[in-house]
């Protein structure tokens, strides 16, 4: 995306060679983002749709820091013990750690995300809690009073959460209100609420607040993370894991 905004339109062999992957990559990316109405495709390449949401629809969200995020839920996944009870918010990261967990053993896990619940459905070892609600176009997520209530009588043991803002004194926050309202009713719910967010996140507040990073155990991230920022995390109480690129950076 970053290429096609500067250039309003792409060549799939020159951003192949850009990116340093194959043009059979490309073409997949490109045609998840015509899917979700980001651009245009055309002999070739693609450009930019006349308009596009100012909010990243998920099939956009999965192609952004996508090997860090893929990192991140590597890590999160050892957090996951058999018999364990959770609840997997909808996002890109969350999405990439329910690809996991078919391998931790016999679990209950609740989410409120039809991509995660599709991932899920396959497995006789999860034990699969699907929220109601109304569905939210953009990150294919069920939200609203339904999917609320459909918490409650639970207590979970972890909730896996993503934030599109993550900011010292503010706390976690999200673009939508619906989203939120619903995040901080999970995090009522559960023992331990374990973020998964790439460094991009760190700094941004968006308009609604989730909760307070003192109602967050854990935040598993990336590299890039600045350490000093990694200690005033730690000096919280947070634990910070954080997810080594294959050359240990």
């Amino acid at each position: 995306m970053r290429a096609l905004r500067e250039q309003d339109s792409v060549r799939v062999q020159r951003l192949a060679q850009r990116l340093g992957v194959t043009p059979v990559t490309i073409r997949l990316d490109l045609r998840a983002l015509a899917e979700a109405g980001l651009v245009q495709r055309q002999h070739g390449g693609a450009r930019l749709a006349q308009s596009a949401p100012p909010e990243a629809p998920l099939a956009e969200k999965r192609l952004q820091h996508r090997e860090r995020k893929q990192r991140i839920a590597a890590r999160a996944a050892a957090l996951v013990a058999p018999g364990d009870k959770l609840i997997l918010d909808a996002g890109s990261s969350t999405l990439q750690l329910a690809r996991l967990l078919t391998a931790r053993g016999t679990l209950t896990v609740f989410t409120n995300s039809l991509p995660i619940a599709s991932e899920l459905s396959h497995s006789s070892d999860i034990d699969l809690i699907v929220s109601g609600g109304v569905l939210r176009h953009a990150s294919q997520s069920l939200q609203g009073k339904q999917a609320e209530a459909s918490l409650d009588g639970y207590v979970f043991d972890k909730l896996f959460l993503g934030a599109d803002g993550i900011d010292l004194a503010f706390g976690l926050s999200t673009h939508d209100a619906a989203d939120a309202s619903l995040n901080t009713r999970m995090a009522a719910c559960a023992r331990q609420v374990i973020v998964l967010a790439d460094a991009s996140k760190f700094g941004r507040i968006c308009l609604n607040r989730i909760c307070t990073l003192k109602q967050v155990d854990t935040i598993v991230t990336d590299a890039s993370l600045a350490p000093g920022l990694r200690e005033q995390l730690a000096a919280q109480g947070i634990t910070v894991i954080v997810a080594e690129d294959g050359h240990g950076n």
